[in-house]
């Protein structure tokens, strides 16, 4: 089994724009629509900070650029056939 606990996530994280006061994810607009920025890969989630920058700007939230560190599994499915 992969060492999970060793495997580094990297995120976009701020408060909903429309106004609950919640934490979450947030999403990249893009042309096909509204993704979860979630990536493994550091470099390839930065490149989209100017994005996240003017995102911040139109709805007056800031957006934070942050690593998560897996802690514990909670569940995992049975392996593929």
């Amino acid at each position: 089994m992969t060492n999970l606990t060793a495997l580094e996530v990297f995120a976009w994280i701020g408060e909903d724009e429309f106004g609950s006061g919640k934490i979450e994810l947030k999403q990249g607009i893009v042309p096909a629509g509204c993704i979860p920025m979630v990536a493994i890969d550091r470099e390839k989630l930065a490149k989209y900070w100017t994005q996240a920058e003017e995102q911040a700007a139109l709805y007056g939230k800031k957006i934070y650029f942050c690593r998560l560190q897996v802690v514990e599994v909670l569940r995992e499915t049975e392996e593929g056939k």
